[in-house]
């Protein structure tokens, strides 16, 4: 081996953070300000009438593509009307693209908030629906939560809301469908912020991925996945309405496949603790909402509607390392699957 590439070798690997900008129109300001921390920035843009609710892999696949074959180390989309930001992040430096989901992104920036150390006193105000994984972290980082039914769209309306009660507290919020906001920060700044997050660990040979894998490791790993289930004929409306009279008056029955520790009906603002029987009173009431704890740390609420039932579900697992991670991601796919399966077969 001659010198010269000895000497190359030698070399660091300089990171540099080239950000690819996702949104339904361009965003000069805020490209301007990633510029500031971000070696490059590209924009991507994308038609708004195709778009859905929320950002998704379909969504994004031609950004990703673009990311993938002009070396952008980091995808963030952007609807700055409804503040919504989605990301996607290579596993690891040099693997391929995951496209975050709402409960993973809000995770990661709760825990940067909170290492932080600048918002002392933080609230947090987030939809029912979020993942338990934000409670575990907030717990730790004592950082109050604010549980709420946060309609599609409809965080800002509830923020404000919030901000009344907590005086002159930090105050953040997160919905399902990818709205997040904080009360010192406007959603620029957050937007900058992420792609801070990824300059710094790839000054460390990391990105965000790793920042996500932290909180799984710490915390644990919670899957979730939302099912919809059609309710357009009324015989399954009524089964529908049989089942979840049942879990409220006996849940036990659902033995079968896991031990249920606690029912919470969001209609009369109760929690049974059914380890214990004992009943308490909940801060929410009136919404036809039901969920289901249980001692193996599986969380199942159950949200019908006109003609649909969709229920949304929480499975956790411990992990230490990223090769952990992909296994128990494989293994929690497979149980929620039975979950589905069993579901159905009672409704």
């Amino acid at each position: 081996m001659s010198l010269e590439l000895e000497s190359q070798q030698d070399q660091p690997i300089t990171f540099q953070n080239k950000v690819l900008l996702v949104a339904f129109e361009k965003q000069t300001s805020l490209v301007k300000k990633l510029g500031k921390v971000a070696d490059q920035v590209g924009e991507h843009i994308i038609d708004k009438a195709k778009a859905g609710n929320v950002f998704n892999f379909v969504m994004l696949k031609p950004a990703i593509e673009q990311a993938t074959s002009e070396g952008y180390n980091l995808v963030i989309a952007v609807d700055p009307e409804a503040d919504r930001i989605a990301l996607v992040v290579k596993k690891g430096i040099e693997g391929a693209f995951m496209v975050l989901n709402a409960h993973q992104v809000s995770a990661v920036l709760l825990q940067e908030w909170i290492k932080s150390g600048e918002y002392e006193g933080l609230h947090l105000i987030k939809s029912i629906l979020m993942s338990d994984l934000l409670d575990v972290v907030a717990r730790k980082g004592r950082v109050e939560t604010i549980d709420q039914v946060i309609e599609s769209g409809e965080l800002k309306s509830a923020f404000q809301a919030a901000q009344a009660t907590v005086s002159d507290k930090p105050l953040a919020g997160f919905n399902i469908d990818q709205q997040v906001m904080h009360s010192a920060l406007g959603f620029e700044e957050i937007v900058v912020q992420i792609a801070e997050l990824e300059a710094r660990q790839g000054a460390i040979e990391k990105n965000t991925y790793d920042a996500l894998m932290e909180v799984y490791f710490y915390n644990g790993f919670y899957k979730e996945k939302a099912v919809g289930l059609d309710l357009s004929l009324e015989i399954h409306k009524k089964q529908l309405n049989k089942f979840l009279s049942e879990v409220k008056r006996s849940p036990k029955f659902l033995e079968e496949i896991f031990s249920v520790s606690a029912v919470t009906d969001f209609n009369k603002g109760v929690k049974k603790n059914i380890l214990t029987d004992k009943v308490y009173d909940h801060p929410i009431k009136g919404s036809n909402i039901l969920k289901i704890e249980t001692v193996e740390g599986v969380s199942i609420t159950l949200v019908p509607s006109a003609d649909k039932l969709t229920y949304y579900i929480s499975v956790r697992e411990s992990v230490n390392s990223p090769e952990r991670f992909e296994m128990a991601n494989k293994a929690l796919d497979q149980e929620i699957f039975k979950l589905v399966s069993f579901l159905n077969k009672q409704i």
